[in-house]
């Protein structure tokens, strides 16, 4: 009777353990898509409770953030880096498009920064593979969250959604409220840090200035020599306007192809950048050779037309005359003068790209029309009113001096980027790592060094980019800035895409910035990292040194 007795009591207790471990198990399995810190949770929240045969579905991320506590936005400032989602496990996506609502400004550690407080939900736009059976969402996400010291997390979210009848979940609100506040144009003034009309601005001002940088700059003088040359034939002024015109619609023109091109490659999933085509020896070659005839027929060497068996062929098509030719010369010289301003980050023009390389592509073409609208303008002015070239000294002898140095310029441009080919192709040994003081790019040399404590000076350049030279002569090879290095034992590291260069061109564009110049400085306390200016002052320098000491 007791043996009995004692079997029933054991079998009782085998099931209830059983029983009580499936659940412990059930619970822990639906509080994956949920985890919670010291000063923050986050949870994997859907708008649907259920699904059938839908193509696309939106999720979210759910932050509760303590009192103090920040995550950033997608352009997050001096410092930090906003969330990234890894979803490579999630075999039903075939998209995935992270939703940014409208941020708030922040200061951390002395830095204006841009994310969120409180609570938020980041939505998710997800195209679907297909959706007849269940939906199983896992996810890895990295995020930084900061107070008066930063931390950095990697958290998997796991969600499951049952196939059946489409059902809104009890998010679905929450999640389109946070959709609703994605759109910039309803919650934004003209020129906040957050709305669309602030980036269009600044792209079209970082145009303008790409007229005065070293790239773009002979071009625009040989433009305002053909006119002042023009002047002494009598041209009249009609056909001025005329020419003016057509180097507009040739900027406009390859600026449109340039989007298109970063539109293929954002498909295609291949590294965006700005100038990074400069990387080509072939296209170096015939950059080269081009500067090379400019400099040449701007001396009278030789003349440079449109030849007559390419007239001939083209008059099939369309009248040739002179009128015409002039017109397609001035629409050429307008793309010349776009694919020049390329390895030229003037300030604003990397924060413009980088809103236009991670936003639709309709904002794309937008963001790409105002920088040609900006490089445009010196002709736009001057097509309007041809009469301001009146105001300009009148043709003389002085004229001769003027075109020798402005081929002189030409041939410069021609030996520099022949410089920089002869480089890329190993036909000159440049040696760029021989001085101890910097060390090659690595990006887990600088996780290590930060770990370690030290504070770690990044630069990323490459011989093609004029405004990384202009940097290293102007600030980081002053004496100033060498004391502070040598001051704080700064460790060095110094990147190089003269050549092509996968896991840099990934660095730099993790920080949503796809050009160079890119410098940024690590240190314990600002482990995330400071962004720099493209065009360096030694005061912005100077000052972020002392705001992280």
């Amino acid at each position: 009777m007791f043996l009995n007795f004692f079997k029933k009591y054991l079998i009782f207790l085998t099931v209830f353990f059983v029983i009580f471990i499936n659940n412990s198990f059930a619970k822990e399995e639906i509080k994956r898509n949920y985890i919670e810190h010291k000063n923050l949770s986050i949870e994997l929240i859907s708008s649907v409770d259920s699904t059938s045969y839908a193509k696309d579905i939106h999720l979210g991320l759910f932050f509760k953030l303590k009192p103090g506590w920040k995550i950033y936005w997608k352009y997050p400032g001096k410092a930090g880096y906003p969330p990234t989602i890894d979803w490579s496990r999630s075999k039903v996506i075939k998209n995935l498009e992270l939703i940014w609502p409208k941020p708030e400004k922040f200061k951390i550690l002395g830095m204006e920064s841009m994310g969120y407080s409180e609570e938020v939900v980041l939505p998710i736009k997800i195209d679907l593979k297909e959706s007849n059976n269940e939906l199983f969402f896992d996810f890895d996400i990295d995020y930084l969250t900061c107070n008066k010291i930063c931390v950095p997390f990697n958290d998997n979210l796991i969600l499951k959604i049952p196939h059946g009848i489409e059902k809104k979940s009890k998010h679905y609100k929450n999640i389109e409220k946070f959709i609703e506040r994605s759109n910039y144009n309803n919650y934004s003034s003209f020129l906040t840090p957050d709305s669309l009309l602030f980036f269009i601005f600044i792209a079209f001002l970082g145009g303008v200035i790409l007229n005065f940088m070293p790239c773009v700059f002979p071009v625009l003088s040989l433009k305002v020599y053909d006119v002042l040359s023009q002047r002494k034939n009598r041209i009249n002024l009609k056909e001025v306007k005329r020419n003016f015109f057509a180097n507009i619609i040739g900027i406009l023109f390859s600026f449109f192809i340039l989007s298109l091109l970063v539109i293929l490659l954002k498909k295609t999933g291949h590294s965006l950048g700005w100038g990074f085509q400069f990387q080509s020896p072939v296209f170096l070659s015939f950059m080269t050779l081009i500067l090379i005839i400019f400099s040449l027929n701007l001396i009278n060497v030789f003349k440079i037309d449109i030849p007559n068996f390419l007239k001939n062929n083209l008059n099939r098509f369309i009248n040739l005359n002179k009128k015409k030719s002039d017109f397609y010369q001035n629409f050429f010289l307008g793309s010349f003068i776009t694919i020049l301003s390329t390895p030229c980050s003037a300030p604003f023009i990397g924060t413009a790209l980088g809103f236009a390389f991670v936003s639709s592509n309709n904002i794309i073409f937008l963001i790409f029309l105002f920088i040609g609208l900006g490089l445009s303008i010196p002709y736009i002015v001057l097509a309007i009113n041809p009469q301001l070239l009146f105001f300009l000294p009148k043709p003389g002898i002085w004229m001769n001096k003027l075109k020798y140095f402005l081929s002189f310029l030409l041939m410069l441009t021609a030996i520099w980027l022949l410089t920089v080919l002869l480089i890329q192709t190993k036909l000159i040994n440049k040696n760029e790592f021989k001085n101890d003081e910097w060390i090659k790019f690595n990006n887990s040399k600088i996780n290590n060094l930060v770990d370690q404590n030290n504070i770690v000076f990044v630069d990323i350049t490459a011989d093609w980019c004029v405004t990384c030279f202009y940097n290293k002569k102007t600030v980081i090879n002053r004496k100033k800035i060498k004391d502070i290095f040598k001051k704080y034992n700064v460790k060095k590291i110094r990147g190089d895409l003269t050549n092509p260069n996968e896991e840099i061109s990934k660095y730099i564009s993790s920080f949503n910035r796809f050009g160079i110049p890119f410098n940024i400085i690590y240190s314990p306390s600002t482990p995330q990292g400071i962004l720099l200016s493209e065009v360096l002052t030694v005061k912005e320098v100077l000052s972020t040194f002392e705001s992280i000491k």
